[in-house]
């Protein structure tokens, strides 16, 4: 892998003069360059490219939420800045969803500020308890964009691998052997974006228990806290009541309720942490679209029907891609996700270039899929694939991938 850019891999040359050092270290999100290589590709070749890239529910935002929106629109608070942490009836409601679903008691609304998707509470979150040069644990194969926004805010990510052949479960003596004086925090996706690993409360209880020897903030991107099969429980360190002071918990309205492009998410932390970080949130983005806070209002006071279908829905599809992956067990190996909807497959051809391959797969199978290694050192070898999409793109994708994986290695896995 030569670079953590799928772009740059394309062989895109990039302007450095006049370009700071820190944004030179970091790249775009290969889950969004694949994106945007898709979109090219797309009105190149006239053909419809299949992504199981970006992970948007295939779904409509819900009736409810649209009439919600529908009424906000005739009041003129709609085109106003709201209040810098938000507009208080939804902390309000977050906070009462906070303590229903993560049992976490007697939340404020202090202790509640709405943010620009959960990617700007992590962001704030980041920013708030790190200097330039000091580190954040990072368990791996993580989200991508976690990588790039500790190093934004001249951090360092502390990689700890994942074990694969564990369910992708965390080790904590590995965690507790890569922290030194400079590490500030531990950032977790649970349950995780890229591999579908949901954190049992035995894990999370003993990670707590090492963040507090140890000093550390416990950052939780729960955006998916809602999703999880088999029987796996979603639970968060905040609900554990002597890690609750060192915990921030970022969520979001995106996956839950089809709200993707609101752009509209919370972080819940101690009220003197989160003080801290409306300074951050302050600089970045000053608050929230109203017309996305009120969306969420509407979301949570709404019937939480349409949640439980969309469980359904993915359970559906988890089913449906599994069973296509089973039938390339020549080419593939994967561990079944048991929360959020991606699957992180390993190739059994060694020292693949997952960005090289997953630009071939795009030009020659017309499907996108995230190269493994734009999760971090251990996802390299492997490809992420969503199964937020429809499921007749999904069939219709797996078979365009399925045809194109038996013709690569009959070339002999050729790149």
């Amino acid at each position: 892998m030569s670079s953590r850019s799928v772009i740059e891999t394309s062989g895109k040359k990039v302007r450095t003069k006049n370009i700071s050092r820190r944004v030179r270290k970091i790249v775009i999100s290969p889950i969004k360059e694949m994106s945007i290589l898709a979109d090219t590709a797309a009105q190149e070749s006239k053909t419809k490219i299949i992504s199981f890239g970006q992970g948007i529910p295939y779904w409509d935002t819900p009736d409810n939420i649209k009439r919600g929106i529908v009424r906000a629109l005739d009041k003129i608070e709609a085109a106003k800045y709201t209040l810098e942490p938000g507009i208080t009836e939804l902390r309000e409601l977050v906070a009462k969803n906070i303590e229903r679903s993560r049992r976490v008691p007697k939340v404020s609304k202090e202790e509640v500020m709405i943010t620009v998707g959960c990617q700007e509470a992590v962001d704030c979150a980041i920013a708030t308890v790190i200097d330039p040069g000091e580190e954040i644990l990072l368990p791996e194969p993580a989200f991508a964009s976690h990588i790039e926004q500790i190093i934004q805010f001249g951090g360092v990510p502390k990689f700890v691998p994942l074990r694969e052949k564990n369910g992708w479960h965390l080790s904590l003596g590995e965690c507790a052997r890569r922290i030194t004086k400079k590490t500030r925090a531990v950032l977790i996706s649970n349950p995780s974006n890229p591999t579908g690993m949901v954190y049992s409360k035995s894990e999370l209880t003993a990670l707590s228990a090492l963040a507090r020897r140890k000093n550390l903030v416990i950052i939780a991107d729960e955006t998916y806290d809602f999703l999880t099969y088999g029987g796996a429980k979603h639970f968060s360190p905040a609900s554990i009541p002597w890690a609750r002071e060192r915990t921030i918990v970022c969520g979001s309205f995106s996956k839950k309720y089809a709200m993707t492009g609101y752009r509209v998410g919370f972080a819940y932390a101690p009220e003197g942490i989160l003080y801290h970080m409306l300074k951050v949130h302050d600089a970045l983005a000053i608050c929230a679209p109203a017309i996305s806070q009120l969306a969420a209002i509407a979301a949570l006071k709404g019937p939480q029907t349409s949640v439980k279908t969309a469980v359904r829905r993915l359970a559906e599809n988890r089913k449906a891609i599994c069973r296509e992956l089973d039938a390339l067990s020549d080419i593939l190996t994967y561990e079944k996700p048991m929360g959020a909807y991606y699957i992180l497959a390993k190739l059994k051809r060694p020292n693949t270039d997952s960005f090289r391959l997953v630009l071939k797969i795009l030009r020659e199978a017309s499907v996108v899929v995230i190269p493994g290694g734009a999760f971090g050192p251990t996802g390299e070898g492997h490809i992420r694939f969503s199964f937020a999409g429809k499921p007749e793109e999904i069939k219709t994708g797996m078979r365009r991938f399925r045809a194109w994986a038996k013709k690569w290695k009959k070339e002999n896995y050729a790149l």
